[in-house]
Order: C-alpha cells, then structure tokens, then sequence
C-alpha cells in the first residue's frame, strides 16, 4: 500500500473504502466486482459509494449504482444513467477522464476539487475511483467514494491547481501507484 497516497485521501469515509478495496486485492490482480461484497464494506461508506460499467477506452461509462448521499446531494439518482445524460460540457470531461486515468494506469486515483450549483452554491467533492476488473487485467468497472462538503473557506491542499471552468475547478489528482 502507498502511505503517502493514503494520507493525502484525508477523508474517513475515502480512507475506510481504500482500505476495504485494497484487501480485497490478490497480488498483481486487480480485483473483480464479485470480489466486492457490500455487506463487508464499511457500513458509513455505503451511501457514498457509486459503481460504474466503463468500457472502450472510457467512451462508454454507465452508472450500476450510485448511493443514497451522491443521489441527495445531486438531487436525482442517475443509477442506470449513461454520463452523457447526467453532465455535459468541460464537467463531462473532466470526469471521463478520470475514469480514463483509472483504466490507462490501473490503479486508484484520487480527485478533490469544487464545483458551483446554478443556484449559486459550492461544494467541494473529494472522489476515490478504484478500478475492477473481471478478468483481473481489463478494467470494466469502477468503484467510486465520493463525499461532499460545503465551504467559502479555501481548504489546505497539497496539490497546485489542474483546472479551472466556469462551474468547477480541479484542485489536485494524484494516482495509487503501489
């Protein structure tokens, strides 16, 4: 495990799923969605946890599940829902590509940044995106943990600034590269 990846997830809900998802892990094999057992998980993780069907090189991204916090704090539950239906624009991207960094490097990728609601709020997102894979290899699925927290305040970060739109802002991206 990378302690310095751990530490700079900084979130106890993120770190439990982390961990969880690292044990289940089998040597150089990435583990499988049969690895994963909800009844094992961290019980204060499973309303922040998401699953996603990814395939062709993270052009085809559909959500199995999305758990009860994300569909409160986004206000719909997009389970079933291709990405394409729930985002558009550089936001769109900015998230396939963070299931394209998941796919390409094979390893957890972590995302904090903030975004602005069109009624004028900002929250900021911390994201966990672990990769699965039936076959051990390929990635076709992906565990996600994402919390929220609502603040004006700048939050200490240890990352520069990756992006930068009109509705949200990438503070820092790092990869699990254990």
């Amino acid at each position: 495990m990378s302690a310095a990846f751990r530490d700079a997830i900084r979130d106890d809900v993120l770190i439990s799923l982390y961990d969880y998802w690292r044990s289940r892990k089998s040597g150089e094999k990435l583990s499988a969605r049969a690895d994963i057992d909800p009844a094992d998980m961290p019980r204060a993780a499973l309303p922040y946890v998401v699953l996603a069907d990814v395939g062709e090189g993270g052009k085809q991204i559909r959500y199995r599940l999305v758990g009860t916090a994300v569909v409160s704090e986004w206000g719909s539950d997009f389970t079933g829902k291709f990405i394409e239906e729930i985002t558009e624009g550089t936001y769109l991207e900015f998230v396939r590509g963070l299931f394209i960094d998941v796919m390409t490097h094979r390893c957890a990728v972590l995302s904090e940044s903030t975004f602005r609601w069109d009624i004028g709020k900002t929250v900021w997102a911390h994201r966990l995106y672990m990769p699965l894979a039936s076959d051990g290899e390929t990635v076709d699925m992906v565990l996600i943990g994402q919390t929220f927290s609502r603040s004006d305040e700048p939050r200490d970060v240890p990352w520069k600034l990756i992006e930068a739109s009109g509705n949200h802002t990438e503070l820092g991206r790092i990869h699990d590269t254990s």
